[in-house]
């Protein structure tokens, strides 16, 4: 087979030497129209993409002689996917061209939406896995120096009334003092200062079994009014004696609740001692309870101060774990920074609550609030 150009025209022939007389060459010039119509039969797309794509064959002038889809146009010479035949017929051309270029500019744009809002939806993903990553570095980096500061308090608050005890039994028990008056105040420090040592133990021991969710409650009906007396009671000659003026208001009647008695024993001693180390020495406390219907029936017990008050950037922030509103390192106040915390987590245990706001005049207002159990 020979495929040449003659007068710019395509000419296909062939040619065959016979054996028997070699001398003798036969050659033939193919008849091109019929050539492209025993091509006609092969010039067809795949059966799904008939619908989308018409298939053509392109001379060598890039003009069709077979197409596939009748009546089809199009810009022959820019066709979405071609190929060459090969040397059989040079420079003829199989080319496939989109039916609907508009629908595939529709595609492509939908494509390039779809593409880009999921490239933002991928950056928007890591730029909010990135600040919520740092967001928790930065809350593990506080927590931790939370508690490397609770472990400084606790470890100064031990320290301090152990060397109180240990300071004022030594001189009892060596016979230094030997006025009545005298042994009986040092006996009231020690007794004041084991107390302190106490509820400073019970409270780490609280936190740490709410953490680890250990905590159990003897929840049975009991008298606020004799639980808040019972509190009052034991704190009183410690305020007492740190010069504070201590106003206690309970009702004649008892209010029944359901609850654990010493943990709600422990809130009132817990907002007491919080009051007493937030106000100035010789200021007044009051402790207040009451019975309120509305919204719902329930007693609320106040615990009011005229101490600075908490700044108002740290309201929302006193009751979380290990926080202190006042730099104790600064201020000189002690304390461990869970009285607040442990004492919340205790009243919503009971259904209730322990809130905080600024008192009218000045100082800072504490109230549990517990709901009141139904009479039989």
């Amino acid at each position: 087979m020979l495929a040449r150009f003659l007068q710019n025209k395509l000419k296909l022939m062939f040619w065959h030497r016979l054996d028997s007389h070699p001398d003798f060459i036969f050659g033939a010039q193919l008849n091109l129209s019929r050539v492209v119509d025993g091509l006609r039969d092969l010039v067809q797309a795949d059966p799904e993409l008939r619908e989308a794509i018409a298939v053509a064959l392109l001379d060598d002038n890039a003009k069709p002689v077979v197409i596939s889809r009748n009546g089809f146009q199009a810009n022959w010479k820019r066709p979405f996917v071609a190929t060459e035949i090969g040397d059989a017929l040079p420079h003829w051309e199989i080319a496939a061209y989109i039916v609907d270029p508009a629908a595939l500019t529709r595609a492509v744009c939908i494509a390039n939406i779809t593409i880009g809002l999921l490239i933002a939806v991928l950056m928007l993903t890591i730029v909010i896995g990135s600040l919520l990553i740092v967001r928790n570095l930065n809350s593990e980096l506080k927590l931790a120096r939370q508690k490397t500061d609770f472990v400084s308090n606790v470890s100064h608050e031990l320290k301090t009334p152990l060397t109180s005890i240990r300071m004022f039994s030594e001189l009892l028990a060596e016979g230094r003092v030997t006025e009545p008056a005298k042994q009986k105040s040092y006996l009231n420090i020690i007794t004041a200062e084991a107390a302190r040592l106490t509820r400073l133990i019970n409270n780490v021991l609280d936190f740490s079994r709410m953490e680890s969710g250990e905590k159990k409650y003897n929840f049975q009906p009991c008298d606020l009014t004799e639980v808040a007396s019972s509190a009052v009671e034991t704190f009183r000659p410690h305020l007492e004696a740190g010069g504070f003026e201590f106003d206690c208001m309970l009702p004649d009647g008892a209010i029944p609740v359901r609850g654990d008695a010493d943990a709600l024993s422990q809130i009132i001693v817990n907002l007491l001692s919080n009051a007493e180390k937030y106000s100035n020495g010789g200021k007044k406390i009051t402790l207040q309870l009451a019975q309120n219907q509305s919204p719902l029936p329930h007693a609320e017990v106040k615990v009011m101060d005229r101490g600075p008050g908490v700044p108002r950037d740290c309201a929302g922030k006193i009751f979380e774990k290990f926080y202190r509103a006042h730099d104790s390192l600064s201020s000189g106040i002690q304390g461990s920074g869970l009285g607040l915390t442990i004492a919340r987590q205790i009243a919503r245990a009971h259904g209730g609550d322990v809130v905080y706001e600024l008192r009218e005049g000045g100082g800072s207002c504490f109230s549990l609030r517990i709901p009141v159990a139904a009479t039989p």
